[in-house]
């Protein structure tokens, strides 16, 4: 009885040890977790920067960085169809979010599409001239029209690529990797297929003679192969 009682008192002076050291660092972690913030129009004072800090030092460290002179709420809290939570200036009224509390994960063609009425703040320079459905895949959002058709676009299977693996995804939305592959500072690993030596076969057909008395010929190419040799990439 007497060992078992020792038995316990140690427990009971162990984990009080443990309270001892680790409850002041979490009350440290979440002080100020309440806190109440103005959630409202271009006054939004949340600091995202508190939790997302390597974001943060991203966009302010360097002056070229996309959207360096923009607020997180800019893009995170854009979307038209989604019901954000707000609440006023006075702090006196508060709408709860329906689709979202805080915020949103945003497809970048969101605001960079072709026509970006779905953003609610100002679209940014669209980012025209892909053709994705011409990789067969299809999105929501406009990446070509008739007159930016991205027909000719060397990086529409990157582009449709992403699209495509999005869907499986439950991080990036639409084409964002390829977005963020080339417009951010991570490192991104890419392995070409790069031609070096083309064969074809190519017969020449005669056509005519026509009334000028004159034969036409044009060429005909019945088979054709390519080799590759892989390289790859790494951007840092």
């Amino acid at each position: 009885m007497r060992a078992l009682f020792l038995k316990i008192a140690v427990i009971v002076i162990v984990f009080f040890s443990l309270g001892i050291l680790v409850l002041p660092s979490t009350v440290s972690l979440f002080a100020g977790q309440h806190l109440w913030y103005n959630l409202s129009g271009t006054g939004n004072n949340v600091p995202c920067g508190k939790c997302h800090a390597d974001v943060y030092d991203e966009l302010t460290a360097n002056s070229t960085a996309p959207h360096s002179n923009m607020r997180c709420e800019s893009c995170h809290r854009a979307n038209l169809s989604v019901q954000y939570a707000s609440v006023t200036s006075s702090y006196t009224s508060a709408t709860p979010g329906k689709q979202a509390h805080a915020a949103t994960v945003v497809a970048c063609m969101l605001c960079h599409q072709i026509n970006a009425s779905q953003a609610s703040a100002t679209p940014g320079p669209y980012a025209g001239g892909f053709n994705v459905t011409m990789m067969g895949v299809s999105s929501p959002y406009n990446y070509s029209n008739a007159t930016y058709s991205g027909k000719y676009e060397a990086h529409n299977a990157f582009v449709a690529r992403a699209v495509a693996g999005a869907a499986n995804s439950s991080m990036l939305l639409d084409s964002n990797e390829a977005c963020v592959a080339c417009h951010m500072k991570v490192n991104t690993t890419m392995h070409f297929n790069v031609t070096y030596s083309i064969s074809m076969t190519v017969n020449e057909v005669i056509a005519g003679p026509y009334a000028t008395g004159f034969n036409e010929s044009y060429l005909n190419v019945s088979s054709s192969s390519y080799s590759f040799t892989n390289v790859t990439e790494v951007k840092g």
